[in-house]
């Protein structure tokens, strides 16, 4: 068992950046907003900017699915912290990096339909050889499994 695991929820403060590793794995990166409360009776709420990282479908999936402004909630399993000197300014930089596990939208501001129900219609409806809106060849397949399992 991983000893670390970490929930957070904020705003993403920009689009998902997507880039793709050396083995061809897809990867996502979300600037995640982490709006905390005052210390202090009067104080002013305290914004923290993390890093959040995903890896293969969960990265594709949230790339496609989110965008800035969204309020996401991230289940990570690692963390680190990452240091570095601004250009120009020379001033020290640094920020905490978080490894997802599992995004998921927030439903304390806004609604999401995630079109699962939709698309398991789908295939089964490709799978028995009837019209769907699922890509050829996936359609193909679960004709083809269809007909090994029967």
């Amino acid at each position: 068992m991983n000893p670390i695991s970490i929930t957070v929820t904020g705003t993403l403060g920009a689009d998902p950046r997507t880039f793709t590793l050396s083995d061809n794995t897809p990867g996502t990166e979300l600037r995640l907003a982490l709006d905390l409360p005052p210390r202090s009776y009067n104080g002013k709420e305290i914004t923290r900017w993390v890093k959040v990282t995903a890896f293969g479908l969960l990265a594709t999936n949230a790339a496609t699915s989110f965008a800035k402004g969204d309020r996401v909630t991230v289940v990570a399993d690692d963390l680190k912290a990452e240091a570095w000197t601004g250009k120009g300014s020379g001033e020290a930089r640094g920020q905490v990096c978080l490894r997802a596990t599992d995004i998921a939208a927030s439903l304390r501001f806004d609604s999401v339909s995630t079109g699962r129900a939709d698309r398991q219609a789908a295939r089964v409806a490709a799978a028995s050889g009837q019209a769907s809106d699922l890509p050829a060849g996936e359609q193909a397949d679960l004709q083809v499994l269809a007909g090994v399992t029967r």
